[in-house]
């Protein structure tokens, strides 16, 4: 939630590499919150240090120096090609930085040509095990 009611594109200024500092995303297919109706199908969850995992494989935390997490909880899939489930963390801290250093890698994929996109978001379930 923003102090600001809205941004005005006048009030944008160049960034370091030429690009504007301001883009209007209200018309694009993507936007969850166009409508009341669409913004109200939204799920909006608090930080946690519980992440629930999709499309990784489980060791990409030690590859990237990023905390371990304290316990994991691996969902059964259909498909071996990649794992879902839920990682937890000691604090919400290390989850948050996880998430923020984690979210959206793209790691190479061994089995295909396309790369796993490792996607992280907070989870409602109070524990990973």
């Amino acid at each position: 939630v923003s102090k600001q009611h809205a941004i005005m594109p006048g009030q944008s200024y160049g960034l370091e590499d030429g690009s504007c500092s301001y883009k209007d995303f209200s018309g694009s297919r993507n936007n969850r919150f166009s409508t009341p109706e669409q913004a109200a199908k939204n799920r909006i969850q608090h930080p946690s240090n519980v992440l629930h995992f999709f499309n990784a494989p489980l060791d990409i935390c030690d590859e990237l120096g990023v905390k371990r997490p304290s316990s994991v909880k691996v969902f059964s899939g259909k498909s071996e090609r990649s794992s879902s489930g839920l990682l937890e963390w000691d604090s919400k801290s290390d989850a948050l930085e996880t998430l923020g250093f984690l979210n959206h890698f793209q790691m190479k994929n061994p089995n295909g040509p396309y790369p796993y996109t490792l996607k992280l978001c907070f989870s409602t379930a109070q524990h990973a095990s």
